[in-house]
């Protein structure tokens, strides 16, 4: 299965393209770029843009035959798998640029990268969602406490008192959701570093035939 984001493609195109001045046009190693975006992974079409901004801003036409050598070359150091896993592992995307004949293995090992990259989102993202029940637990509770501390001073009229009994209990509704929602999030949290500490126990057994460099360690 290919992951080819084209509008991320032609955002990186156009960004690269864009920077090339009427010198850096002139002056071009029209291979050296080929190389570089070859490297980088990015689709053919990024010469597109070149070729546009090169011929207004310097009336420059790109030698295709030597962008696309470089590019050729460029791509063999980008198809490798362990640049697969790598780009994976960082949740970067391909754009579908590899050759037949490396894509299978590049691809193998990207998926193993992007389902590493997908855990270990899934463990942050948890974390995030539990940090942000904590403070509203928190926020809760010192309404709560403020309202206790009203119910019981002087100053607060029938009505008042009636008003803060119905907040209190509005607000331990809340605290009481906050809490069980806590609870099963807390549990999906363990459940996911589980998955997680699996999947790189997984790989620290099977990089070695694989060719690729083993997970890198994440911080929650």
């Amino acid at each position: 299965m290919k992951h080819v984001a084209a509008g991320a493609a032609a955002m990186l195109a156009a960004t690269g393209c864009a920077s090339m001045s009427k010198e850096e046009c002139v002056t071009a190693d029209w291979r050296a770029v080929g190389y570089e975006d070859g490297a980088a992974g990015l689709p053919v079409s990024a010469v597109s843009s070149r070729r546009q901004a090169c011929a207004r801003k310097a009336g420059v036409t790109v030698d295709m035959a030597a962008y696309m050598q470089g590019r050729t070359d460029g791509l063999a150091l980008y198809c490798r798998p362990s640049n697969g896993y790598s780009i994976g592992a960082r949740g970067g995307a391909y754009h579908g640029v590899c050759t037949r004949a490396s894509e299978d293995e590049f691809l193998a090992a990207y998926e193993t990268g992007r389902q590493l990259y997908a855990l270990e989102s899934d463990v942050a993202a948890i974390g995030g969602q539990i940090v942000q029940a904590q403070y509203d637990l928190r926020n809760v509770e010192s309404k709560i406490a403020e309202a206790e501390v009203a119910l019981v001073s002087p100053g607060y009229s029938a009505h008042e008192r009636l008003t803060l009994f119905a907040e209190i209990k509005t607000l331990s509704q809340e605290r009481g959701s906050i809490e069980t929602a806590l609870y099963a999030l807390h549990r999906d949290h363990e459940r996911a570093q589980e998955n997680l500490a699996a999947y790189q126990s997984d790989l620290a057994y099977y990089n070695g035939w694989r060719g690729v460099s083993g997970p890198v360690e994440a911080s929650y």
